[in-house]
């Protein structure tokens, strides 16, 4: 492994900063079941508006969850598989379980098949989704 540059570091940084607040946390810990409405959402986390809003807003714009409408119900998700693995690793690891060193495996050997893609993504670039069978947005 190489040593981080940086730049690099400060762009984990960023990401981990979108991590290391608790509503937005708890958000991508519910949303780990799949794509909830936003009153699911206040209902599963006790988070009201408009501190929901903001987060969900704060989530969207980073491109970690993405909106769905449904007639005049919007329902959030995680943005694709590879949001759903990190949101499970970060969890699974932050909770000391023993189900976050078998996750973050899995990321490395996504990131190593796709050097690509995260490339593209650290430097600004069109994002697409990556659908692997047998990984769903749902909990295990």
């Amino acid at each position: 492994m190489t040593a981080l540059s940086f730049d690099t570091a400060r762009q984990l940084v960023e990401r981990l900063k979108l991590f290391a607040q608790p509503q937005r946390l708890m958000i991508l810990d519910a949303l780990l079941d799949g794509a909830l409405a936003v009153s699911e959402l206040e209902h599963r986390t006790g988070i009201g508006q408009p501190t929901l809003s903001q987060q969900l807003g704060t989530l969207r714009r980073a491109a970690i969850i993405v909106p769905r409408r449904e007639s005049r119900t919007i329902y959030y998700s995680l943005a694709n598989d590879d949001e759903v693995l990190r949101a499970k690793a970060l969890i699974a690891l932050l909770r000391e379980d023993s189900t976050a060193l078998p996750l973050l495996q899995e990321v490395s050997e996504r990131r190593a098949a796709f050097p690509a893609r995260g490339k593209m993504q650290e430097e600004g670039g069109a994002q697409f989704a990556f659908i692997r069978p047998g990984l769903s947005g749902s909990s295990t």
